[in-house]
């Protein structure tokens, strides 16, 4: 078993950065600002009518005007609540009044941007309420706390409700940027007071800033062999091919395609091009996926998968299969459900417990039966999410928050009607060491099926000057030197086919 990354968890501490924050690391991005008590419908006072709530321009103002049935000015400006910092005496004003039912959206501007999950409590929320009174459970001012880390998709703090002063672990996100508190208070908490105007926000403080990315990449992974080595025992990758080794080919939201390539299986899937790792039989990976994917009701798929199989052999032509599933914390684990080649993953087909994951787990699940001696079960291209990066969102704040609009199209899958194409059979050509030679060129290959394998050298014009057998057994890693001491300086072209494949490549002769 082999680890490249250590994954942030919900459980445990992730590598973490600064334990302390500046004061002035936030940025009130909304406030809409509620009535006071005597404004609010249902506990209206003499000739009062109800109030809206207000919206603060945090681009232009810096403070709500000073309006009958709202808090007063002193209490309306949207940066003292940028401050940590705890205004619990008498008079001190160094907060902002949410008004009941109110809102303020602030995003997080301190060290890297984002906040980090670091096992427990991740961040303190500071309410002014003169004389810090005990809080009780009718007759205290409340909010509820909520995060997100593109200010789309949010989630609700743990615990849910802030009494006054709290403290709140934002799993199951792994990081976040903004935090949404909205007020919560009961306006029949007193008897009078009309002009008592809820929660008052004096200030967050987040515990651990970090860089996101300690939330990406692959969290675990095992190579399983090549089916002729099935049951022997045999070390993981043993009989894959080594340029199908590479884990860190298989890529979340893959940045070196675009999605019409990722739509082309000529470009993506094309003979020789190593852009995927092979899972083999009896192998498995785990990928954190940077960033939280959350479920969305209905017919929608959230994570379109893309599998690599040269000369584009669909299923059930060649039912190279995975069992998926889904994690919040990558150690508990939803059921496993099958994916065969190229294919949509439902997050509600996984349940409730799975409205948002971190984590996608793929294990191998081909017949053995269906394929060749060489073959090696499923290979992971590309795994691709509707929901945009965080750092490409621009988040609509005080307006349309909590919608999840901004999805991205999905690029097309290869199709599975009419195929009549071949399965892999030959393991690529590679040349040994430089293709500048002088006297000989060596190549390798795997001799994936009967009948031989031929290569032939070529100059520019497309004459033969060179040709032969790659000799060796079925299904080896076969090597070959040629001499090119009669060849003239100048460039050339490598064939090895077989009845059913064929790969050239270039070299130079010096």
């Amino acid at each position: 078993m082999k680890k490249l990354l250590a994954i942030a968890t919900i459980s445990a501490a992730v590598s973490l950065g600064s334990s302390s924050i500046n004061a002035q690391s936030w940025d009130v991005k909304c406030f809409q600002q509620g009535p006071a008590r005597g404004f609010v419908a249902g506990f209206l006072k003499g000739a009062n009518t109800a109030r809206p709530l207000r919206s603060l321009d945090v681009n232009n103002n810096l403070a709500l005007p000073n309006t009958t049935g709202y808090p007063i000015g002193a209490r309306s400006i949207s940066t003292k609540s940028e401050v940590a910092e705890k205004s619990d005496t008498p008079n001190d004003m160094n907060f902002a009044s949410l008004g009941f039912g109110g809102i303020m959206t602030l995003e997080y501007v301190g060290g890297s941007g984002y906040f980090l999950n670091g096992g427990g409590a991740d961040i303190d929320l500071y309410e002014t309420t003169w004389g810090n009174p005990s809080c009780k459970p009718n007759s205290s001012e409340k909010a509820n706390v909520e995060f997100s880390q593109d200010g789309f998709n949010w989630f609700p703090g743990t615990p849910v409700d802030a009494c006054h002063n709290g403290s709140f672990d934002i799993s199951p996100l792994l990081y976040a940027k903004y935090v949404r508190i909205t007020d919560k208070t009961n306006p029949d908490w007193r008897v009078s007071g009309d002009g008592v105007d809820a929660y008052d926000v004096d200030g967050l403080e987040a515990k651990y800033d970090g860089d996101p990315s300690v939330t990406q990449g692959v969290c675990d992974y095992r190579q399983g062999v090549s089916k002729q080595f099935i049951g022997t025992g045999a070390l993981p990758g043993t009989g894959i091919f080594s340029l199908r080794n590479n884990i860190l080919n298989a890529q979340v939201n893959d940045p070196t395609f675009t999605p019409a390539q990722l739509a082309n299986p000529a470009l993506r899937e094309a003979v020789g091009t190593y852009n995927f790792w092979s899972i083999g039989f009896g192998g498995y990976a785990c990928f954190a996926l940077g960033y939280a994917v959350f479920a969305i009701p209905g017919p929608t798929k959230e994570i379109r998968m893309f599998e690599t199989t040269w000369n584009n052999s669909p299923c059930p032509n060649y039912p190279e299969t995975v069992l998926v599933q889904v994690s919040v914390d990558a150690v508990n684990w939803s059921a496993a459900l099958p994916l065969c080649k190229d294919g949509d993953i439902d997050l509600d087909a996984y349940g409730p417990a799975y409205a948002v994951v971190n984590y996608i787990k793929f294990t191998d699940a081909s017949n053995p039966a269906s394929f060749g001696k060489g073959d090696d079960s499923y290979d992971i291209d590309n795994i691709y999410i509707a929901q945009p990066h965080p750092s490409v969102c621009i988040p609509p704040l005080c307006s349309g928050e909590g919608t999840r609009t901004n999805i991205r199209q999905f690029p097309n899958i290869e199709s599975n009607v009419g195929f009549t194409g071949v399965p892999e059979t030959m393991f690529p050509l590679a040349i040994v060491g430089s293709n500048i030679v002088s006297d000989e060129i060596s190549f390798s290959s795997t001799i994936g099926e009967e009948g031989g394998f031929f290569y032939s050298i070529r100059n520019h014009t497309g004459q033969e000057l060179v040709n032969g057998e790659l000799k060796g057994n079925l299904y080896d890693l076969s090597e070959e030197t040629v001499s090119t001491s009669n060849l003239a300086s100048g460039v050339y072209f490598l064939t090895l086919s077989s009845a059913n494949t064929k790969e050239t490549v270039k070299f130079v002769k010096k």
